[in-house]
């Protein structure tokens, strides 16, 4: 048996031990969640534009498989936030994120690039990306949501741009496809894939974000 000091010693070391260890899983844990924070929109829960960027630069330097870029950005939200105030749109917002996570679309990253712009990353062939960009506009645009009795709907206008060997940077194709987004909306809505030469009314194109 150990003499009482030498026991004394021993159960402190263990305490010490036992208390670095916490320490450690609280610091591991606070860092899970500092990167989880920094890459996902605190709203509604999915990536954010970094993480979104980050994903397509990946995809864009490996180009194992096509890429593409959905767009989308809802049609009179301005109005919903106007009339009834943020929290109503902030409750849009988080429907629409949801309806994204409900369509478990393979080989796609969805996130919100900020305001009530969403981008969806297919990795995955030309036709998968065109059937995903429909797939979209049609959930959104059937999907209504009820806020303190009254109906709000989900409707939006879907970009989509498909990388080529002149895409070189995430910024380059995220452009295209707002773009296309932007003469979907100029159109009423629905899907429009870009194509060279695409461009964009004056009076829209004034009070969009660029890409770079």
């Amino acid at each position: 048996m150990h003499d009482p000091i030498t026991y004394a010693l021993l159960l402190g070391t263990s305490a010490s031990c036992f208390a670095l260890i916490a320490q450690n899983r609280h610091l591991r844990s606070a860092l899970n969640a500092a990167r989880h924070d920094a890459d996902h929109d605190a709203l509604t829960g999915l990536p954010n534009r970094r993480a979104l960027v980050a994903h397509l630069n990946g995809l864009l330097s490996d180009r194992k498989r096509p890429v593409s870029v959905i767009m989308l950005d809802l049609n009179r939200f301005k109005d919903i936030n106007d009339e009834h105030g943020h929290a109503t749109g902030d409750a849009v917002l988080r429907e629409v994120a949801h309806v994204l996570t409900e369509l478990r679309m393979p080989r796609a990253f969805a996130g919100r690039m900020g305001g009530d712009e969403f981008a969806v990353v297919v990795d995955g062939d030309d036709d998968l990306s065109r059937a995903y960009a429909h797939a979209v506009a049609d959930a959104l645009n059937h999907r209504m949501i009820m806020i303190q009795w009254q109906t709000f709907g989900c409707h939006a206008s879907v970009g989509l741009a498909v990388a080529n060997n002149s895409h070189r940077t995430a910024f380059e194709l995220l452009h295209h496809a707002d773009i296309a987004m932007c003469v979907a909306k100029e159109r009423g809505g629905s899907v429009q894939e870009y194509r060279p030469g695409l461009t964009i009314a004056p009076r829209t194109g004034n009070h969009r974000r660029r890409y770079r």
